[in-house]
């Protein structure tokens, strides 16, 4: 009989992480609307999503990665690197219909949810050498997608140097995120040693290493593709 558990979070984690993974479908529905691409592929993956989503939640409370042993350490990249990679060999599936730059960068305001580390650093949940360089590094990015889109807001397209931005900041933060996660993590590879455990794959925290941040990567990666394509086209 599986045993389900989750973490002694404060409410504003829970409702924050929940309301995040239950909005994704939604954004991405209306990112290939409002883009005028096509609203039914729209549906389609954000449907996608939601399932991963669903997924993704009974793997944290079900506490799958404890048992997977020296395996779990696959299961962190490998959920960031899935949705993109299907990306990329699907991508003219995927862009048959230019998307916009606003909406795709939209989506990394809700980087600052990353705040909800630096929420369960106070309840002695997580060690502050992960949640300091991951919650401030994810509300850095948030904040300055923020405000390009808001200068930006009346252009029609927003310039290359802004998009690459928010991608070469937001990959970066991601990298240091994991950087800091696994070797602060006990196991072999451990070379932080904080007096506070990581319960970093529990529900609900564990949503953002295993849903949001793939989700996030994914609009990542459609950014670029949208902007490798119309650089194309302009040459």
């Amino acid at each position: 009989m599986t045993n389900y558990a989750m973490l002694d979070a404060h409410f504003l984690s829970v409702f924050i992480v929940t309301a995040s993974m239950l909005a994704t479908p939604m954004y991405l529905v209306c990112t290939y609307h409002f883009s005028g691409a096509s609203t039914r592929k729209g549906v389609v993956i954000g449907s996608v999503f939601l399932l991963w989503g669903a997924l993704m939640t009974w793997v944290c409370l079900a506490q799958i990665p404890d048992s997977l042993n020296a395996a779990s350490a696959l299961i962190v990249p490998l959920c960031w690197i899935t949705p993109s990679l299907i990306l990329w060999f699907n991508r003219d599936w995927f862009l048959a219909d230019p998307l916009s730059q606003h909406w795709l960068l939209g989506l990394q305001i809700l980087r600052v949810i990353g705040g909800v580390f630096l929420i369960e650093y106070t309840r002695e949940n997580i060690s502050a050498v992960f949640a300091y360089p991951a919650g401030i590094g994810d509300i850095i990015v948030g904040v300055l997608a923020a405000v390009l889109l808001i200068m930006f807001r009346r252009r029609r397209q927003i310039p290359t140097w802004a998009v690459l931005l928010v991608l070469v900041l937001g990959v970066a933060d991601f990298l240091s995120a994991f950087f800091f996660g696994y070797f602060s993590s006990e196991g072999p590879a451990q070379i932080f040693f904080p007096e506070i455990k990581n319960n970093l794959l529990m529900y609900p925290t564990g949503l953002i290493p295993l849903f949001l941040v793939p989700y996030a990567i994914f609009f990542h990666t459609l950014s670029w593709l949208t902007w490798q394509r119309s650089d194309c086209t302009s040459d």
